[in-house]
């Protein structure tokens, strides 16, 4: 049989609940709930959020860009259901950084997931 270790609140962070903590079949075993992600933030720029916008299109996941005030031309907002801007005041690097921003976009909006993109 397989285990899983995983870290505190892990399984929240993925979106998956335990439904009960009543034990089922044996102590070590308990139902969970998943719950489908339904709108995703990518908390990034470029080419990273344009293609995982594309991915959860294909997947009829809605989508959420975040951007610095000097982005605001960029193609990842186009691409994106939504868009809000982030940092304000602040260069594009440390907005993409300024995670209490983040993370205000992502609880005013509904957002499921965060996806921190890659390269800062």
């Amino acid at each position: 049989m397989l285990k899983f270790q995983t870290v505190r609140g892990g399984l929240r962070l993925l979106g998956v609940r335990r439904s009960s903590s009543a034990p089922v079949a044996s102590p070590n075993v308990r139902r969970l709930e998943y719950k489908p992600i339904k709108k995703v933030m990518v908390a990034n720029r470029g080419e990273i959020a344009i293609r995982v916008f594309r991915a959860c299109t294909e997947l009829g996941i809605r989508t959420v860009a975040v951007y610095s005030e000097q982005d605001t031309g960029q193609m990842h907002r186009q691409k994106a259901d939504e868009a809000y801007l982030i940092g304000r005041g602040l260069a594009p690097v440390q907005a993409y950084l300024h995670i209490p921003d983040i993370i205000k976009v992502a609880k005013e909006n509904g957002v499921d997931a965060v996806h921190p993109g890659y390269g800062f």
